[in-house]
């Protein structure tokens, strides 16, 4: 474990070095190896003398935000890749009815600030499941500057194939991830799955008919969208056995929050001073693709809605199966009680008396 350990301290001091030397080729000035080990070491054994390994790799590597991620967040706010509010996240904890110690399963975050929102609500243990591949690293990271690591799990998962722990969860809280599926009934089968019986879940996502416009509208987003009628996504949420409590349209409230965020749009570039260019770009196609995303809102021919499942408490007992082609057998019948014998003994006496008679009757 040590020597794994020192390893691992060993490839990210060459990596710091590499920086080291691209930002001196970018500064257009000499490098000088010597002088950038020597102070890579010293801030190894400053930190070193102060805290632990987890913040003394904080302290010599910085993380690089990819230019995207911090398009997306000049856009929607710190810690965000959508539109959202704190109070609004924070609010789902209530819907849920999640008891202090239970256990949320929040799918598809993107970034810490809808984690913060929840966290900030429920004292007890979070699993996080994200599928986008690019923000999985900057999710850890943020998720251990806001201190949530002791009571925060991070899993990397496959959307369409991953399988979640059996009644492991109080609580679900699921944001687009039902627009990102190819094949929903899985995943709702997995939010079934994992919820203890009669846990509750909150599932947002976008419906809508099919448009031609919903390329250009998802041209920026992390995966090909799969946006559905929303009747279809209720059944496929009945069909799996769970319980619609509540089907909310949050359209108008989701159209607020985006359009404030482009409304001060303007100053947040005039304060993001060290936005790179190719955040800039990024930023510039964002906004284009989120300009037709919500004019199809406001033309209401795509959905946002928020809707309320829970799981049975008790599942209903399965029905026997029959093997096709095999006549299920008939149920056993009780049999008939016999009728007591009758007793023939009086019978004779009266028959011997008749015929004792008739002999007398003869003489």
């Amino acid at each position: 474990m040590a020597a794994a350990a020192a390893k691992s301290l060993f490839d990210k001091r060459k990596m710091a070095l590499a920086k080291a030397r691209f930002r001196a080729w970018w500064e257009g000035e000499q490098f000088d190896e010597d002088a950038a080990l020597a102070a890579i070491e010293a801030a190894h054994e400053a930190a070193n003398e102060n805290v632990d390994q987890g913040a003394l790799e904080d302290e010599l590597f910085e993380f690089d935000m990819p230019p995207r991620l911090a398009a997306l967040q000049v856009l929607w706010g710190e810690g965000r890749i959508r539109p959202g509010e704190e109070s609004a996240d924070g609010l789902q904890i209530a819907r849920l009815g999640l008891p202090p110690d239970g256990v949320l399963a929040l799918l598809g975050p993107g970034l810490v600030a809808p984690l913060s929102a929840l966290a900030a609500k429920h004292p007890g243990r979070i699993e996080i499941y994200e599928w986008r591949e690019e923000t999985i690293a900057a999710l850890r990271h943020q998720v251990k500057e806001a201190k949530l690591a002791a009571r925060v799990n991070v899993t990397l998962i496959d959307l369409e194939s991953h399988s979640l722990p059996v009644g492991a969860f109080d609580g679900l809280f699921s944001t687009d991830d039902f627009a990102y599926a190819s094949y929903q009934p899985h995943l709702a089968q997995q939010v079934m799955k994992g919820l203890k019986p009669g846990a509750c879940a909150v599932i947002e996502a976008y419906v809508g008919f099919k448009a031609a416009e919903f390329a250009t509208a998802f041209a920026s987003c992390f995966a090909e969208p799969q946006i559905r009628p929303h009747g279809d996504l209720l059944k496929v949420l009945t069909d799996t056995g769970l319980i619609v409590e509540g089907d909310e349209d949050i359209t108008d409230e989701f159209l607020a929050l985006a359009r404030t965020s482009f409304l001060g749009l303007g100053q947040k570039l005039a304060d993001a001073t060290k936005l790179s260019v190719a955040a800039a770009r990024e930023l510039a196609w964002e906004a284009e693709a989120w300009k037709t995303r919500l004019r199809l809102l406001a033309q209401l021919r795509l959905q946002r809605r928020r809707i309320v499942v829970r799981k049975p408490a008790e599942e209903a007992p399965p029905e026997p199966v029959v093997e096709e082609g095999v006549a299920e057998a008939p149920p056993p019948v009780a049999p008939t009680p016999k009728e007591p014998e009758p007793d023939t003994t009086k019978h004779l006496e009266i028959m011997q008396k008749v015929l004792a008679e008739s002999e007398k009757n003869k003489r």
